[in-house]
């Protein structure tokens, strides 16, 4: 178990200097683009990976549904991600124990 978190954590920091050790010799203009694009696409990728499984459970996707509508509209109030991201957090908790 310790071999694979020393292994992620050698690769999140590989990740993070490789690109300031060569950045003289990488052309970084012509990657922008695409980078931003790969972010956008991760992070959908993670999302949905995160929030859908397969077979689909009505009842977890309800919960889901439920509370990301909560994220939303505590966002949509506050404007602060870190207090919506707590009440999703704690909708989906306090539904998944009062629903099973």
């Amino acid at each position: 178990m310790i071999e694979i978190i020393v292994t992620v954590a050698i690769g999140t920091y590989l990740t993070r200097l490789l690109p300031l050790l060569f950045r003289d010799k990488l052309n970084l203009e012509k990657w922008s683009e695409w980078l931003s694009y790969s972010s956008t696409a991760l992070i959908s990728a993670l999302f949905v990976t995160s929030f859908v499984s397969f077979p689909i459970n009505p009842r977890d996707l309800t919960i889901g549904l439920i509370s990301l509508t909560i994220v939303y509209a505590s966002y949509a109030k506050s404007k602060n991600l870190g207090v919506s991201i707590i009440f999703g957090v704690l909708a989906y908790y306090i539904f998944s124990i009062s629903i099973s």
